[in-house]
């Protein structure tokens, strides 16, 4: 069935998107995605994709060379490499788990445990560890996994690993590229129009980040560790797409992947016959267009195609070694095209089962890539149509509304396999920022977007509540107008409620009433220094928060420290900052900062780990502290009727002097990175891992390791 609309939006009253408070109306194009019957009909989309995507290019280069400017709009160009490589037995009674953002919704993750055996990726190898007791803690097998393994997931006996190959040698074919918008390209005789950065194919958050994959195959290994010491290898699916993000619900997973979109080598974006400025006459401009357009058409028509879209190969092995070869994608099944016309790369939702067995179910996207969420029943993908400083053909006045983001939902099922179904797609004005700004509850889809970037006066962010009608997530209701001139840097939905943290020069924290879907309202508001990254609730009536100080300076604020934060939200109406513990100085920075797995809080004993780098010799005036004094996991107790108690750290690095000073204190914040990735808790034991090794120590005494295992060895 066909689900697509033209949705025409005027003020707040209609659904669709809203430009914002006071804005003019905004035409918006159609939303939804259209099966594609076959392989020849997928051809002809590409084709049709193509053509639309090089006349665009064309036409704004022709429209700046008729007025003289020697400026040339990249469109579709310019050529851009892919990224490349830049991973109950008697255990313990408690442990904490992944760090995960909807319950009942695994995530991959770097380590994952049982209690007993800890599975973890280092040294670009499946590390198994027995870890239990804690102070024996070894390593029971390493195993190689082709390609470099990026995730893994866990569940009863069986791991699934996700890896990226190698990317294959350059032969002559589609070249892949950059989002539309995604930079200039020289200009004979002219200048040379500054590129728009292209967003980092593995970031988790940011307001210039949109997850596109790292650019490679990637492959899907799944194996049997009943017996840890001797792994074996179930099954096997390769993608010529690279690996986005997945979720596990009970056995079944849900992998998305992404074909980067790609260009047909040969296609000219600026006639040969004039240099731009020379005096050419208007007539004879227009002219050499035309006839680049018609050599480009045909070009187009030409192209084998085969590397433009997406190919699956499925190995199964039995018990005996023997493989079983299926081409999954062979017939072209369920391939749908977005509705909005934009893009030629792809978007596929492949699921399987944790067992090996059964069927591989994918459902293909003719369009873009973006950041994935799924509730126990459903996943979404929002895509953006605009990217900083780049134009935008999906609204009718790009001028007036410049960004957009598209979202399809897709129906999970489990029976008679696990599957992924198209059930509907809804547009949104503005950007997220994270998975965290969207969240499913009580039959409706609410997403927080920015529109602007700080401290422009026009930049706002809103949360928009959709619904599904019949195909089209429909706006049913929104709050418009929070903190005008500041972007949104956390969000974290709770049922009914909802937290929103914004920043220009202060941490302004909404609490948000959703409870009313046709009249969602901001609820309450405090005003603290800094801003927090990312949201957690520790329990119903308290949010424990990270991320960053900040120092006022009049029109704007410099960063500082690491800042955690325990907020009383039990009043909406009246949220209050109970305590605050600040770290380090400008260029601290940890993990957990922009990727909320790597923050670990072990309920169960009210303990707190962060990988951290700390820094010193800041200062207010935003100099960068330049001496690291600790490179490892610091460890909390945490409580809300006590905050913070640093209880020491795990030190993985000798810590700088003067002397001895190696340029450790160099990050960005939205870059955040740091030696040890991940953590875990067994009962009062904590384990910190870096690619190379995991140390143990208790936390009753921290300071000693109690084991250390080193990844890297043979």
């Amino acid at each position: 069935m066909r689900a697509t609309a033209a949705l025409v939006l005027a003020g707040l009253a209609l659904a669709g998107c809203h430009s914002g408070a006071g804005g003019p109306e905004v035409a918006i194009a159609r939303v939804g995605l259209d099966p594609i019957a076959g392989c020849e009909d997928l051809a002809r989309a590409l084709r049709d994709r193509l053509v639309a995507d090089m006349d665009r290019a064309l036409d704004a280069n022709l429209a700046t060379a008729l007025e003289g400017r020697c400026w040339a709009y990249g469109g579709a160009v310019p050529p851009l490499a892919p990224a490349g490589d830049a991973g109950d037995g008697g255990g313990a009674k408690a442990f904490s788990d992944t760090n995960v953002q909807v319950a009942g919704v695994d995530e991959p993750d770097l380590v994952k445990t049982d209690g007993n055996l800890v599975y973890a990726i280092g040294d670009g190898r499946l590390q198994i560890v027995d870890a239990w007791p804690a102070a024996e803690a070894h390593r029971i097998a390493a195993v190689e996994v082709e390609g470099t393994p990026r995730r893994l997931l866990l569940n009863e006996g069986r791991v699934v690993v996700f890896s990226s190959l190698s990317a294959p040698t350059p032969e002559p074919g589609p070249t892949p590229v950059p989002p539309s918008g995604g930079g200039g390209v020289p200009v004979p005789g002219g200048t040379t129009a500054s590129p728009v950065a292209v967003p980092a194919g593995d970031c988790t958050y940011g307001y210039d980040c949109v997850p596109t994959g790292d650019g490679n195959p990637s492959k899907i290994t799944v194996l049997d560790v009943s017996d840890p010491a001797r792994p074996r290898v179930l099954r096997e699916v390769t993608f010529n797409g690279s690996y986005l993000a997945a979720r596990r619900i009970g056995a079944s997973v849900h992998a998305v992947l992404a074909l980067p979109e790609r260009t047909v080598p040969g296609l000219a974006y600026w006639p040969s016959t004039f240099v731009c400025g020379d005096g050419t006459s208007p007539r004879a401009i227009r002219e050499a267009f035309e006839e680049l357009r018609r050599a480009n058409r045909a070009l187009i028509e030409g192209a084998e195609l085969g590397a433009f879209v997406p190919a699956v190969r499925d190995v199964r092995h039995d018990a005996g070694g023997d493989a079983v070869d299926a081409d999954v994608l062979g017939a072209c099944p369920g391939f749908h095209a977005s509705a909005e016309g934009l893009g030629v790369g792809f978007v596929s939702v492949a699921s399987l089962s944790t067992d090996g067995e059964g069927p591989l179910s994918v459902t293909t996207v003719l369009g873009r890539p973006g950041f994935v969420y799924a509730a126990p029943a459903a996943l979404y993908v929002a895509s953006p149509h605009a990217w900083r400083g780049g134009g935008s053909w999906f609204w009718a006045e790009p001028e007036a509304s410049p960004e957009a983001t598209t979202v399809h939902a897709f129906q999970l099922a489990d029976a008679p396999g696990p599957r992924a179904e198209y059930r509907a797609s809804g547009v949104v004005e503005g950007r997220v920022l994270s998975s965290f700004s969207l969240d499913e509850h009580a039959g409706v889809l609410r997403i927080a977007t920015t529109t602007g970037h700080s401290p422009d006066p026009a930049a706002h962010s809103a949360v928009a509540v959709l619904r599904d009608a019949g195909g089209i997530l429909e706006e049913v209701g929104r709050v418009d107008g929070i903190a005008p001139s500041e972007d949104i840097r956390s969000v974290r939905f709770d049922g009914a409620r909802g937290f929103v943290v914004t920043f220009k020069k202060t941490d302004p924290l909404f609490v948000l009433d959703l409870a009313d879907q046709a009249a969602p309202a901001i609820a309450g508001e405090l005003k603290v220094p800094g801003f927090s990254t990312y949201l957690h609730l520790m329990d119903p009536d308290h949010l424990l928060t990270l991320g960053y100080d900040a120092s006022d300076q009049g029109g704007f604020a410099w960063f500082t420290g690491i800042q955690l934060q325990l907020f009383d939200v039990a009043d909406p109406a009246a949220p209050a900052l109970a305590y605050r513990e600040l770290i380090g100085t400008r260029g601290s920075t940890s993990q957990a900062v922009t990727d909320h797995l790597a923050f670990n809080y072990f309920a169960e004993k009210a303990l707190l780990a962060l990988p951290i780098v700390i820094c010193e010799g800041g200062d207010p005036a935003g100099g960068y502290g330049d001496l690291m004094t600790f490179s490892g996991l610091r460890v909390y107790r945490v409580r809300a009727d006590a905050g913070f108690t640093y209880l020491g750290g795990v030190a993985h690095a000798t810590p700088e002097t003067p002397e001895t000073y190696r340029d450790a204190c160099s990050g960005w914040w939205t870059d955040a990175s740091t030696p040890v990735k991940r953590s875990l808790f067994l009962e009062d034991f904590v384990l910190s891992f870096t690619d190379g090794e995991v140390r143990v120590q208790d936390t009753r005494s921290l300071g000693a390791d109690l084991a250390r295992i080193d990844f890297t060895a043979p």
